[in-house]
């Protein structure tokens, strides 16, 4: 029997379908989301069907990979009554307690102005700067205090 060049079988087509099955398994192992050592597997099926005389055979070929599975996940989530809207609220705990407070979850109240007046002088909010003051008049060196 003439033995059949695998690579040139049905054109070419056999060996087409074994590379992108390969591929798919190459991507499926390079996927972090799956487990690393579970086996994959290519499958390659022919299928011969003769006809009635013998003299004609019709050929099929399939191929089909088995992949790893993408790996599951875990999570947790908080329940809880949100204390303004008095809504139940539900949550994914991440790197937090259950109930304690994010700094997200603190309205602040930024002055209109970063200059305001406190106790009857001009004050910075941002820097706490005292505006019109001389500078040196009220310095304590904190060196003189310790010693006395």
């Amino acid at each position: 029997m003439k033995h059949i060049n695998i690579e040139q079988f049905s054109n070419g087509e056999l060996t087409q379908q074994i590379n992108r099955e390969m591929e798919a398994v190459a991507r499926n192992i390079a996927d972090p989301n799956t487990e690393a050592k579970t086996a994959r597997k290519i499958t390659v099926t022919i299928t011969l069907k003769p006809n009635e005389q013998r003299d004609f055979i019709t050929t099929s070929i399939t191929t089909k990979s088995t992949l790893a599975p993408t790996l599951g996940t875990v999570t947790a989530l908080a329940v809880g009554k949100n204390l303004k809207t008095g809504e139940i609220e539900v949550g994914e705990i991440r790197n937090q307690i259950p109930g304690q407070m994010n700094l997200t979850d603190v309205e602040t109240q930024q002055p209109a102005e970063p200059v305001q007046e406190v106790n009857g002088k001009t004050v910075d909010t941002e820097t706490g700067e005292i505006i019109g003051e001389t500078v040196g008049g009220n310095v304590v060196d904190l060196r003189k205090a310790r010693e006395a």
